[in-house]
């Protein structure tokens, strides 16, 4: 589990927004209520690729119990907001960026293999209180080869 390190230019990202835990994941729904309204949004920079934010905001619990999450779509600007929706901006930063093959039910075994294996071992610690996936053509629901990219921001211990 090697990623790739990325520089990347903030961002912002406009969505649907919950609070989800391992326990008590709500984020597929997300996903279904998302799909039905995305094509609402003003200012989308492309229509290939949705991102996924992980985030912590008040009440959130940073030991990763309890989150925050925002299924949505990069836009140049975040004026017009649907109504529901909220934006969030994405710093820029360096990313270590790993590769989730397979289908989403193995996603949670990717992200501690991350945190829990490679982030300790590695020359990098992690920045800020958020991450993201990024779904793109490569993204097959359910589908054995289906590819999802991680990016972490990181900067060197």
């Amino acid at each position: 589990m090697e990623p790739r390190m990325v520089s990347r230019e903030a961002f912002t990202v406009v969505g649907l927004k919950c609070r989800s835990s391992i326990q008590n994941n709500v984020i597929p729904q997300l996903w279904d209520d998302f799909n039905k309204v995305c094509a609402s949004i003003p200012h989308t920079v492309t229509d290939l690729t949705t991102y996924g934010v992980c985030f912590y905001g008040d009440g959130d619990d940073p030991a990763g119990d309890v989150f925050s999450y925002l299924a949505g779509v990069e836009v140049a600007n975040a004026d017009d907001i649907p109504a529901g929706m909220e934006a969030i901006s994405i710093p820029a930063g360096d990313y270590a960026v790993f590769e989730h093959r397979g289908p989403l039910d193995k996603l949670p075994g990717t992200y501690q293999k991350i945190m829990a294996q490679w982030l300790p071992g590695s020359a990098y610690e992690r920045v800020g209180t958020l991450d993201f996936e990024l779904y793109d053509w490569r993204f097959r629901w359910g589908q054995p080869d289906s590819l999802l990219e991680i990016w972490i921001p990181v900067r060197e211990k």
